[in-house]
């Protein structure tokens, strides 16, 4: 079990990891590939492909986690 404090708090970390991943890795590692002379164009095109889809994926996670924490907010109890 674990008490509503931790949970939320522990769930704040997980949103906010989930927040720099999209504001600073995906689209850094996007923009990288350009740089990348030793890979080849198709290559290139799937990486982005597969960076731009975890992505999108965080962006879920990240609204779940935030109506996770809505509703632990809002909950009556005080243990989970």
């Amino acid at each position: 079990m674990i008490k509503k404090k931790h949970l939320v708090e522990t769930l704040f970390k997980a949103l906010e990891c989930e927040e720099e991943a999209n504001a600073h890795f995906y689209g850094y590692t996007i923009n990288s590939l350009k740089y990348y002379k030793w890979l080849s164009e198709e290559k290139k095109e799937k990486i982005k492909e597969i960076i731009t889809k975890l992505g999108a994926d965080s962006k879920k996670h990240k609204s779940i986690i935030e109506k996770l924490i809505e509703r632990v907010q809002e909950s009556k109890k005080n243990v989970f």
